[in-house]
C-alpha cells in the first residue's frame, strides 16, 4: 500500500494546522455570567481548540465545552475556518440527538451558541457529565482487565459504530481512542464513547477546509491505514472505526499501543501504521481466548476488506 503524498501547506493555512493553537479559555465566572441557570463551574482540561468544564446546570452535573475559534490573519480563510468549526459542533449535536444507544454520550441542556469572551470567540454547548476515568488513565499502569470486561468494551464500541453508520448520513466517528472512552461504575453502562467533534457523514457535504492540504482529522496513532491516503474520503466507511476500536481494546488489554513506540516517533509511527503488522495481542495477553485474540487481529488488518464487516454477527459472537 502506497503512503500518502507529502503535504504542501499554503501560507494562509499554516495557522490552521497548528492543532494546539494557544488560547485563553473563559473563566468560571465568565461562564456563570453568560448562563443564569449555571450555579457552579469547575475547569477540567484544555487541549487543541477545546476547553472542558464540569458545571451544575439546574442542579444537574453536565460537561460544558467551549470550542475556540482562532484568529487567522487572512479574512477569507478565517471565515471558512469559522464555518467549519461551527459546522462540526452543529453536526456533533445533531448526530447525538439522533442516537439512542447508551454506548454514546448524551446531550446536555445548553444548545450550541456563539459567545465572545474578551477578544476570543467560542462555540459552546454541553453534554451529560460522566463520572469516571477515561481509558487513557487506566492504560498506564496497565490494569490487565479480564476477558469479560474486554468483550464488553469491544461490544460497546461496535454498537456505537453500528448506530452511527445506520444514521441517514452514514456517520463515522473517526476518533475512537482510549481518551474518548469513559469507564463508569454503572454495571448497566460500563463504557461510553465520547467526542464526535470530527465525525464524518459520508452522504453529507464535507466540512474540512481545503482538505488536499491538510492532515486527516483524528489522532494519528489511532488512524486506520487507509485514512493516511490522499484519497481516503472517497472510500471511507465504518471499517475505519472498527480498526480504531480494535486499537483501543488492544491498548486497554495490553497496556501498550501495538504500533506506537514513542509519541516523539511521528514518522516511524506513520510508517508502521501503513506497512508493519501489529504485534499479535496473544504475545502480551496469552490468557485471552483464541476467538477474542483472532477477532482483534482481524479488526487490525491493513486492508478494510479483510476486517469483519457484519457488525450484528460479530456482536452476537462476542456476547456468546
Amino acid at each position: 500500500m502506497a503512503g500518502p503524498s507529502p503535504l504542501k501547506l499554503t501560507p494562509t493555512l499554516k495557522a490552521v494546522f497548528i492543532r494546539d493553537m494557544p488560547f485563553t479559555p473563559p473563566t468560571p465566572e465568565q461562564i456563570k455570567a453568560a448562563f443564569s441557570h449555571i450555579s457552579s463551574v469547575t475547569f477540567l482540561k484544555q487541549g487543541g481548540f477545546k476547553a472542558v468544564y464540569k458545571i451544575a446546570a439546574n442542579g444537574r452535573a453536565e460537561a460544558f465545552k467551549a470550542v475556540h475559534l482562532p484568529r487567522i490573519a487572512d479574512p477569507e480563510t478565517a471565515e471558512q475556518f469559522r464555518k467549519e468549526s461551527i459546522g462540526r459542533v452543529t453536526r456533533e449535536v445533531r448526530v447525538l440527538e439522533q442516537c439512542k444507544s447508551p454506548a454514546l454520550v448524551k446531550l446536555g441542556s445548553i444548545a450550541p451558541a456563539e459567545i465572545k469572551w474578551d477578544t476570543e470567540d467560542f462555540v459552546v454547548y454541553s453534554e451529560e457529565f460522566l463520572d469516571g476515568p477515561d481509558l487513557r488513565k487506566l492504560v498506564r499502569p496497565p490494569t490487565h482487565p479480564d476477558e469479560a470486561e474486554l468483550r464488553l468494551l469491544l461490544i460497546t464500541l461496535l454498537k456505537a459504530i453500528q448506530e452511527l453508520w445506520a444514521l441517514p448520513g452514514r456517520v463515522i466517528h473517526r476518533d475512537i481512542k482510549p481518551d474518548n472512552v469513559v469507564r463508569l461504575n454503572d454495571p448497566n453502562r460500563r463504557f461510553v464513547l465520547l467526542d464526535l467533534g470530527i465525525a464524518f457523514a459520508v452522504l453529507e457535504t464535507a466540512l474540512t477546509l481545503d482538505p488536499e492540504h491538510r492532515l486527516p482529522p483524528g489522532t494519528i496513532p489511532y488512524l486506520a491505514p487507509e485514512m493516511l491516503r490522499p484519497d481516503f474520503r472517497e472510500s471511507l466507511d465504518y471499517r475505519s472505526d472498527i480498526y480504531s476500536a480494535a486499537l483501543t481494546v488492544y491498548e486497554y488489554a495490553a497496556g501498550q499501543h501495538p504500533l506506537q513506540r514513542s509519541p516523539e516517533e511521528f514518522l516511524k509511527t506513520l510508517s508502521r501504521i501503513l506497512r508493519e503488522p501489529p504485534k499479535p495481542l496473544r504475545d502480551l495477553r496469552p490468557d485471552l481466548s483464541p476467538f477474542f485474540l483472532q477477532t482483534v487481529d482481524r479488526m487490525l488488518k491493513k486492508l478494510p476488506a479483510l476486517r469483519p464487516s457484519n457488525l450484528s454477527l460479530l456482536i452476537q459472537q462476542l456476547q456468546n
